[in-house]
């Protein structure tokens, strides 16, 4: 649920969060600078809060004032704490809504990263995505996970990793999150003896785990998603042949100009829900269908790079689903640099928010 959205704070309810409203609200002043203009509370009730010495009891008359309005001023409280940036009573207000994320570390990341491939075969080494391991590792270190690493796997060994992890999540794990990193065709990621793992087969594994029922399920999918036949396609993206064809002919750019909508398409959404359809998921992809997922040796892959400096910028909050557009701007605002087309597209059967905090 979301300020927009309506919310309906009981007085019971906010009396419950009373020890942590005084603990946690710690900028007061930057609280009013929002409750005041919004009409939750008076200039003349500010003067009287600011007018106590002790910080604490100034918590204290705020929350007693509060308490008054409720629940018809729900919204402008909430409006509130979003805008000072409370995010910890927000939440806490807001819990209905919210997976619940209560134990450290909040679970597993489970990273698996492809990179050499056998000389001879159509697929590249994927120079430049030991930064995308990186920066992934740093980031969830701080939100609180383990960063499990998988490198150069074959196509059934992906299986058996995805497999094992999902039975071996326990009630202490709040969340289960995973990357595929290599190249890939439509439907499927590639392994390093070249064979495929359908997505469809890895659905069907998350599906199947009891250990992870109701618990989120974020899964991250940097590859291409071209078709079988289209093996033409340039250097430095992770569909990569070792031909030497470039992205540069007329027809090439325009497929890839076709595929790269900011707006996800029904079509796309459908496409895909039929390999992802489990309960309480949340997967994005580094590009659309038919698309090419590009990276560079300095800096790693577009998407990846992306994905972290929006969760970077947002660690404090960062809210999964409501990042998603967020991403797909970043990606495709690094590739038209270069004059690419790329923009990741994501599906999800989220019943609730997910917030990571580098704080928690």
């Amino acid at each position: 649920m979301s300020c927009e959205q309506g919310h309906k704070i009981s007085q019971q309810r906010f009396m419950q969060i009373r020890v942590d409203f005084v603990k946690h609200v710690d900028d007061i002043r930057s609280f009013l600078d929002y409750a005041v203009p919004s009409g939750l509370l008076t200039k003349g009730h500010e003067n009287r809060i600011m007018s106590e010495r002790n910080p604490d009891d100034q918590t204290r008359q705020l929350h007693d004032y509060i308490y008054k309005k409720l629940p018809y001023d729900s919204d402008k409280l909430m409006s509130a704490l979003k805008e000072s940036k409370h995010f910890k009573i927000f939440d806490l207000l807001d819990e209905p809504s919210v997976y619940p994320m209560k134990f450290k570390p909040h679970g597993r990341v489970i990273l698996i990263n492809n990179v050499k491939f056998p000389v001879g075969s159509k697929y590249n080494e994927r120079l430049g995505s030991e930064k995308d391991v990186e920066g992934i590792r740093e980031l969830f270190k701080a939100f609180n996970f383990d960063v499990q690493l998988y490198s150069n796997k074959t196509a059934e060994d992906m299986k058996r990793i995805i497999e094992k992890a999902s039975k071996e999540s326990t009630a202490r794990e709040d969340c289960f999150v995973m990357f595929l990193m290599s190249h890939g065709v439509r439907g499927s990621i590639i392994g390093t003896d070249g064979k495929e793992l359908s997505y469809s087969t890895i659905n069907t594994i998350l599906k199947e785990s009891y250990e992870l029922k109701d618990k989120p399920k974020l899964i991250y999918v940097n590859t291409c998603q071209f078709k079988h036949e289209k093996d033409n396609v340039p250097k430095g993206t992770d569909a990569s042949s070792t031909k030497e064809n470039t992205c540069r002919s007329e027809t090439q750019v325009k497929v890839d100009a076709e595929c790269s909508s900011a707006v996800e398409s029904n079509s796309e959404k459908e496409y895909i829900g039929q390999y992802f359809n489990v309960p309480d998921l949340y997967v994005t992809f580094a590009t659309v269908p038919e698309g090419l997922a590009y990276r560079t040796e300095a800096s790693g892959s577009f998407f990846i790079k992306s994905l972290i400096s929006v969760y970077e910028r947002n660690k404090d909050r960062c809210d999964i689903s409501s990042l998603s557009l967020d991403i797909n701007s970043e990606v495709s605002k690094e590739c038209k640099e270069i004059n690419m087309d790329q923009v990741s597209s994501c599906y999800s059967t989220l019943k609730r928010k997910v917030i990571l905090r580098a704080t928690d």
